[in-house]
């Protein structure tokens, strides 16, 4: 990540790796080193903020930018040329939105100095799917499904704030009559729970109506899952 010079001093959040699935824990360490003088510098947080479109309370769909995690070290008095080095750990929440399509994840560094404007410096982390979730993803686009757009829900009162959606759309003649498929999932030990919706469109004599299933997927075991996808799929038209 870049320098973020504050005063005399610099700091610098180094990042072990730039990508993390999403359960795991970032890791790396913020190096603080003084300038001429001596500075006192409140703290650092570095924050994992993802961008995202999101559906507004009154069913409009913004882009906005959401804090999945933070983590502050404290810091204070810094002495003149003084090397500093602290670990930082973030753990990243299970159902948080992976970074795919039009979903994305910085990392932020924000420096608290006493007088001075708050200075920020934001780098790019990619947050990957968890083997269950990847084979979904997969499965469905080897099943002849394209994805077209991911949303998330967020609703920091529930006990889980994240609901990352993806909405597929098919490639062939086959799945005529299927206007979109569209998934989430559920994180559960081991895998995750996959909430498949297919939207069916109307006719001239029929309504247009959206059926729903559930199934599980463990980590372990992703034998058949494009079978398992389309066999889901067929039973919802």
């Amino acid at each position: 990540m870049r320098t973020l010079g504050v005063g005399g001093a610099t700091i610098d959040t180094v990042l072990e790796t730039d990508e993390v699935v999403v359960g795991g824990t970032l890791r790396g360490e913020v190096r603080v080193k003084g300038g001429a003088s001596d500075q006192d510098i409140r703290g650092v947080t570095i924050e994992i903020v993802t961008r995202c479109l999101v559906e507004t309370r009154s069913d409009n769909r913004v882009h906005a930018e959401i804090i999945l995690a933070s983590g502050t070290i404290e810091l204070g008095r810094v002495t003149a040329g003084e090397e500093l080095a602290a670990p930082l750990e973030i753990d990243i929440d299970p159902a948080a939105p992976i970074s795919i399509g039009t979903t994305t994840s910085f990392v932020r560094t924000r420096v608290n100095v006493p007088g001075a404007v708050d200075p920020t410096d934001k780098d790019p982390v990619r947050l990957l799917p968890t083997p269950a979730m990847l084979a979904v993803i997969s499965g469905l686009e080897q099943a002849g499904f394209a994805l077209t757009e991911t949303e998330v829900e967020h609703n920091p009162r529930r006990a889980n704030p994240f609901v990352q959606e993806f909405d597929f759309r098919p490639r062939g003649f086959n799945d005529f009559g299927i206007d979109e498929v569209e998934i989430s999932f559920q994180p559960i030990r081991g895998g995750v729970e996959v909430l498949l919706t297919v939207d069916n469109r109307g006719g001239f004599f029929t309504m247009g109506r959206e059926r729903s299933a559930r199934f599980q997927i463990r980590d372990a075991d992703r034998s058949d899952i494009v079978a398992q996808l389309r066999a889901a799929i067929s039973s919802l038209r």
